[in-house]
């Protein structure tokens, strides 16, 4: 007798792979955009990711945001002198510091000599009477500046040097005016700065006695009655914005004389700049979120993930100005990705 043979049966693990094979070879079919785009299926809600892709996010921007320090006085040192001036340098100042020097005289031949590296600004004169000068300097650890006349002139002299933080060191001088007369109440003239947040100075020199810093200043410093000299004196007051900025007088003192009045604006350090960036969300409200990569000179410096999908913003910083920087923006969820939306930005502040 012939026995029949039954047909083998796959074992249920082989069914089932087979099963899956065939139910992704249908959907690849029926969906072409499938198996392209995608490396996970599992990841996606069911049915969605039929939607052939995750969409990009759109509208996507960069602008320069700045954070600014203002200009802060550190301290002042002081010191008078006989044809040759030497101010120390205040304690606590630190390398990069702006230091400004505010020399009085009542000399009226060859100009005094100045140490290496102080940039002039401008000197006054009232009548020859008094003579106000004005210097700066980007700090290097010196621990002083000598200023002097020729030996044997006999020049007296007195001087302030202070020292700022915050404040820009390569061109340090928005806007400077001076004006002269006679009196008891000195005048620092009005001024009209090109650039916000600077600190401006008024500094008088007076052939009688020290004026009082001018109404609305913050006093700095005040010295004489110094014999054969007079007095100096400063204040100073920040301002916000830029342009026009009124003139100052101080208070009336008891004896009338020549009188210098300067002002001077000292313009704050570039900000820090910072890129902020918008664009408008990927419709695919399913994505996780978003992958933001910076880069400059052809080199990435950083990616980051962005969640969840809604969010339509990032700050990317510490920047450097004047430098270029390009940001790639796309939306995922696991593999699956976006198109890539670009934007570009070289930042000032």
């Amino acid at each position: 007798m012939t026995r029949s043979r039954r047909p083998r049966r796959l074992p249920r693990r082989a069914l089932a792979a087979t099963a899956g094979a065939l139910a992704l070879l249908v959907l690849t079919v029926v969906f072409p955009g499938a198996s392209a785009r995608f490396t996970a299926v599992t990841a996606n809600p069911a049915g969605v990711w039929t939607t052939d892709g995750v969409a990009a996010p759109t509208g996507f921007s960069a602008a320069t945001a700045c954070v600014t320090t203002p200009i802060v006085f550190r301290d002042v040192t002081t010191a008078t002198g006989t044809e040759v001036l030497t101010l120390p340098v205040p304690a606590g100042t630190a390398a990069g510091d702006l230091l400004v020097v505010h020399i009085t005289h009542n000399w009226t031949g060859a100009p005094f000599s100045t140490p290496a590296g102080w940039t002039h600004v401008r000197t006054d004169s009232s009548g020859n009477a008094i003579i106000s000068a004005l210097y700066w300097k980007k700090a290097a650890g010196e621990s002083s500046a000598t200023f002097s006349f020729p030996t044997g002139s006999s020049v007296r002299m007195g001087g302030a040097l202070a020292a700022y933080t915050g404040a820009d060191t390569t061109t340090p001088v928005d806007a400077h005016t001076g004006q002269a007369g006679t009196g008891t109440t000195a005048t620092t003239p009005a001024v009209t700065t090109a650039t916000a947040g600077t600190l401006v100075l008024r500094l008088i020199s007076h052939a009688a006695q020290p004026s009082p810093a001018p109404t609305g200043t913050t006093p700095r410093w005040a010295v004489g009655p110094v014999s054969g000299l007079g007095g100096y004196s400063a204040g100073e007051e920040q301002v916000a914005g830029a342009g026009p900025v009124s003139s100052r007088s101080s208070p009336s003192t008891g004896t009338s004389a020549a009188w210098v009045g300067q002002t001077v604006a000292l313009r704050r350090a570039p900000g820090t700049p910072s890129a902020s960036l918008s664009w408008t969300a990927s419709p695919s409200t399913w994505a996780t979120g978003y992958r933001l990569e910076r880069s400059s000179g052809g080199t990435v410096q950083s990616t980051r993930s962005i969640t969840p999908v809604e969010t339509t913003s990032a700050t990317e910083g510490p920047l450097v100005n004047g430098t270029a920087y390009s940001f790639r923006l796309w939306a995922h969820r696991g593999t699956w990705t976006s198109s890539v939306v670009t934007a570009s930005l070289t930042p000032s502040c």
